[in-house]
């Protein structure tokens, strides 16, 4: 190749590097919208709480009215501040940058939309997985036009969300991996996208990529052991004729031993648009595991354990599977509506 031919490569290669300039996701962008997703999930949900606003409706309507608000704030205040650096360095703000900025856009709105359904019509377990995945789906198609490294964590992003819902992760660390996500792992990828080093090799893309999960994923890991660490009651086992019968519950801690076949009734309501309980339906339940459960000053502290596995909490570790619901009518019992509830109690 002459001397002419690899000059006129080389201005090609710094003419497409110059028109992908314009064509990037600047830092302010990255730690603005991070902060203000890991704040939003953190605060909504430890101040919108049924205890303090027991009306739902009202709830859902403060909830995603704060939503709305901040994130329009923070879109315009975005594409602002976007603006301003561009020109300070003597930069347009591109076609293509213009349209990955609707992309943006329209994921959050549908995000959005995607937790007012949920808010309302339920299904709350798989809001998290779909914000992190249409997040990772932004940056991946930011990424084709410009950082590769963006492209590059917006498919781990996108596998994060799908691999949770495989792995059937628990609600409250998805809630804490958004956070984390969020809260740490944009601010971080603002630093990581503009390192040279980062930009011009192959094998450290990879490894800033891999080493971008983990510092995702082991705070996650972290906390979710924190949360749900149980510890082990040293308290004499009783059974439930033994603990009924005594008369000092209320002043020691006990552990009451449930055998199998022990039945439980399940006190159920029902209410809907045309149906109604007169009162509350009781439905038989029968131990197929022995169950321990601790007490603690004659009241049951949330701690239990299946057969001889290990202490759980039960607010972390109930989860309902395979529901179906059908209503029919016929000639021989008139109109018939059937359940059928799986109850998953993962040890």
């Amino acid at each position: 190749m002459s001397n002419s031919a690899a000059v006129q490569i080389e201005q090609i290669h710094r003419m497409l590097e110059s028109g992908q300039r314009s064509v990037r996701l600047e830092k302010h962008t990255l730690i603005l919208w991070g902060l203000i997703a890991a704040s939003l999930i953190v605060l909504i949900n430890s101040i919108i709480t049924p205890e303090r606003m027991p009306t739902h409706w009202h709830r859902v309507l403060l909830s995603n009215t704060i939503i709305a608000v901040v994130v329009t704030i923070a879109a315009y205040w975005d594409f602002q501040q976007t603006r301003l650096k561009r020109e300070a360095r003597d930069e347009s703000i591109s076609y293509i940058q213009l349209q990955l900025t609707k992309v943006w856009w329209f994921l959050i709105g549908l995000i959005v939309l995607i937790n007012i359904g949920v808010n309302i019509f339920g299904g709350a377990y798989l809001f998290y997985p779909i914000l992190i995945s249409l997040t990772g789906l932004g940056f991946y198609i930011h990424g084709l036009f410009s950082q590769q490294l963006l492209a590059w964590n917006g498919i781990l992003v996108i596998l994060s969300g799908l691999t949770a819902i495989i792995l059937q992760v628990p609600f409250e660390t998805l809630e804490w991996f958004t956070v984390v996500l969020f809260g740490i792992g944009l601010p971080a990828m603002a630093w990581l996208i503009d390192l040279p080093v980062v930009q011009q090799n192959l094998k450290h893309r990879l490894f800033a990529s891999l080493a971008w999960l983990c510092l995702i994923t082991a705070p996650t890991w972290f906390i979710h052991q924190v949360k749900n660490r149980v510890a082990i009651p040293d308290w004499p086992v009783i059974s439930l004729q033994d603990y009924q019968e005594k008369t000092d519950t209320k002043l020691t801690g006990y552990v009451v031993q449930l055998p199998v076949a022990t039945n439980i009734p399940l006190t159920v309501t029902f209410s809907g648009d045309a149906i109604n309980t007169n009162k509350p339906t009781s439905v038989p339940l029968q131990l197929t595991k022995p169950l321990a459960i601790a007490i603690n000053k004659g009241v049951a502290d949330g701690r239990y354990r299946i057969g001889e596995g290990q202490w759980l909490k039960p607010r972390r570790k109930f989860y309902a599977k395979k529901t179906r619901l059908d209503a029919h009518i016929s000639q021989a019992h008139g109109v018939q509506i059937e359940l059928d509830l799986l109850l998953k109690i993962t040890e």
